[in-house]
């Protein structure tokens, strides 16, 4: 199950952000150990104060099982203003067509379990009801900062994407951005991949729209 949370109505959500940024901890504070800003037990950044869209992915008991962060790249993203230099010899980004996701993450209970398709279930949804978000909303494109390791991780998913700029090592991290086009036959392979049948998010929802819900 899939739930729209925007980033002005966190406060409506206390127990929904407090997991995620939880969530966000676990995974790149102390599992990839990154050089995230870390508050307590919350990782967590100046975007997250941008009015993002959180998309949260639930298992059938409620459990949060993963979740991603969009930005507009006509306002501040973190391949912008953080990471300009995987953009490699490419122009800055600024396009009301293009937005941004982040913060990619899996529970780690369920990306470790190498026997089960959870993991393939929990990410697949994420990215489904993001191509669902980003259709509706007529974009043309989503980009991502993230790792070569995730990178492989999508193309097993069916979405491979393409490179924007040449791989850089970044902190303890091989980074890359990844550009996918937003086309209806990419979110029917990632379905089929991921054997989802049906739409993720239920009625067409555009990301402006659930911004200001």
């Amino acid at each position: 199950m899939i739930k729209i949370i925007s980033g002005n109505k966190r406060s409506d959500h206390p127990d929904e952000i407090d997991e995620m940024h939880q969530l966000r901890h676990r995974v790149f504070h102390e599992l990839l150990q990154w050089d995230v800003n870390v508050e307590g037990d919350w990782e967590i950044d100046e975007y997250d104060e941008m009015n993002p869209v959180y998309v949260l992915s639930y298992d059938g008991n409620g459990r949060l099982r993963g979740s991603l962060r969009l930005l507009p790249t006509l306002g501040p993203n973190m391949l912008d203003d953080t990471f300009p230099v995987l953009l490699g010899e490419k122009p800055v980004i600024r396009s009301a067509a293009v937005w941004e996701s982040s913060r990619f993450c899996i529970e780690p209970d369920i990306s470790q379990d190498r026997a089960s398709n959870q993991v393939t279930i929990a990410a697949a949804e994420l990215m489904c009801g993001v191509g669902e978000l980003a259709i509706a909303s007529g974009l043309t494109h989503i980009v991502t900062v993230t790792d070569v390791f995730l990178e492989r991780m999508f193309k097993r998913m069916g979405c491979p994407g393409e490179r924007i700029g040449p791989p850089q090592r970044i902190g303890s991290v091989n980074a890359v951005a990844i550009a996918w086009a937003v086309e209806d036959a990419l979110l029917d392979r990632m379905k089929q991949v991921a054997a989802i049948e049906g739409e993720i998010i239920g009625a067409a929802l555009k990301l402006e729209d659930a911004r200001a819900a």
